[in-house]
């Protein structure tokens, strides 16, 4: 029984890994760096603009 818990630990783990891997991706493509490094801490920017402005640059 011990051994399966350990396989599926193993298996959501990995399966975490490529999901964030592939969500890292996913974002370097759509935005660039001074994007997505612009915003200052506490601002918050409506999603359809911002994603708007990403998109236009």
């Amino acid at each position: 029984m011990v051994l399966f818990m350990n396989w599926g630990a193993w298996a959501i783990a990995c399966a975490l890994a490529v999901w964030m891997l592939f969500d890292l991706v996913k974002t370097d493509r759509s935005f660039d760096e001074e994007y997505l490094l612009s915003s200052a801490e506490g601002d918050i920017v409506d999603s359809d603009v911002g994603e708007s402005a990403a998109r236009t640059e």
